[in-house]
């Protein structure tokens, strides 16, 4: 315990926390819901949920109670049923002490971390050094991800929750205590399975090597099958609607629908644009009056027309992405990045008098952006030829 509450200080010196109090708070009541009458009254043990502001799929817990989700992950879930899935697994890693039981295991003190770190260096060397050689930047930044914190700080503890995993049978007793807690608390664990189908679904993105929950554990098809069976010798694990379920999903939207959008921007910029697309249709539909989601759509309908050969769907994305950003400034004309964005638009396709328009109310909106001189030599530059009034 005393180890591990070490490690964190360096660990959250180093890592992008994702700041939202009322997504803490709702995670903390998912927790405590899960958390038996001991546990909550045991003083060395006390659970708080961090969120890691990182697109990759992760979740891990330290011995003493830190539990830490990645936002990638918290966006693939799909209800608080699943959601407690995943906190019931790091949980039972807490309480059962698998951290001290992995590492009083003979082998794994034979093998040691130093080596264990050593391996995951050279596979991130050569995996990064292979992404990069094919121009996959957006995969060469989403395997940097994995390194950065865990191995170069050399975080052993992190090391082992995060991406070694504590072998196939606490991995399997981790899965099994979850399920337990989600019957205690009263959740649906038909919904369990999903996660694990959540977790294969690629989207079809190419396949990545990145740190993500059950990574290195075993096989996420076993764990379909294996949590199903589970099920099957537990039916009473099968409840029906419950009382109150209906305000568990109208809360689980309503908390959960920012971080799927800044999940989306942050698999833009790594390129993996069907899984972009995929959220932004998801949370769009949960708040078709965010003007920040339409200025998302805009980007990834650039990123898609960047990335096809095709001349005629280039000009129809790039279309659907000039409408996007008209769109967002219609709901927020004081945001500059659309205005931005479109005017660039408008000056590629030669319609300089209304890409004045937009870069001149950029500069104004954004005075102080590294750009901003940039685009206001433009303006002045449309004006003396007389685009602009």
């Amino acid at each position: 315990w005393k180890a591990s509450r070490e490690e964190e200080e360096k660990l959250l010196a180093n890592v992008k926390v994702y700041d939202d109090p009322l997504l803490d708070s709702y995670l903390q009541q998912v927790v405590s819901r899960l958390n038996p009458p001991g546990m909550a009254a045991n003083r060395e043990i006390r659970y708080r949920v961090r969120v890691v502001a990182d697109p990759t799929l992760n979740a891990f817990a330290y011995p003493h109670g830190s539990i830490y989700v990645h936002t990638g992950l918290l966006a693939r879930m799909e209800n608080e049923d699943e959601l407690a899935t995943v906190l019931g697994h790091e949980m039972t890693h807490v309480e059962n002490r698998h951290m001290l039981r992995y590492h009083r295991g003979e082998q794994n003190r034979q093998v040691g971390f130093a080596v264990a770190t050593l391996a995951a260096v050279v596979v991130l060397a050569v995996a990064e050094g292979k992404a990069l050689d094919h121009g996959d930047w957006g995969t060469a930044e989403a395997i940097d991800t994995l390194g950065q914190v865990v191995v170069e700080l050399g975080l052993e503890l992190a090391f082992t929750a995060s991406v070694n995993g504590y072998g196939r049978d606490l991995e399997t007793e981790a899965d099994e205590g979850g399920f337990r807690k989600l019957t205690a608390a009263g959740y649906d664990l038909r919904q369990a399975p999903k996660v694990y189908q959540v977790l294969l679904d690629d989207h079809g993105e190419p396949k990545q090597m990145e740190a993500f929950f059950f990574g290195s554990h075993p096989r996420l098809s076993e764990r379909v099958e294996d949590s199903r069976k589970y099920l099957a010798i537990h039916p009473v694990a099968n409840v029906s609607r419950r009382e109150g379920e209906r305000e568990d999903e109208d809360r689980f939207a309503r908390v959960l629908r920012p971080v799927v959008r800044d999940d989306a921007k942050a698999n833009i910029a790594l390129g993996r644009l069907n899984l972009a697309e995929s959220e932004l249709d998801r949370v769009r539909a949960l708040m078709p009056g965010d003007p920040e989601i339409h200025f998302l759509r805009g980007q990834l309908r650039l990123a898609q027309a960047a990335a096809d050969p095709d001349r005629g769907n280039q000009r129809q994305l790039r279309r659907e992405a000039e409408d996007a950003f008209l769109k967002s400034i219609e709901l927020d004309p004081r945001r500059p990045d659309p205005h931005r964005e479109l005017g660039i638009l408008l000056y590629d396709r030669n319609q300089l008098a209304d890409a004045c328009v937009q870069l001149r109310r950029y500069t104004d909106l954004a005075p102080d952006e590294d750009d901003t001189e940039h685009f206001e030599d433009r303006v002045r530059e449309l004006q003396r030829e007389g685009y602009c009034r």
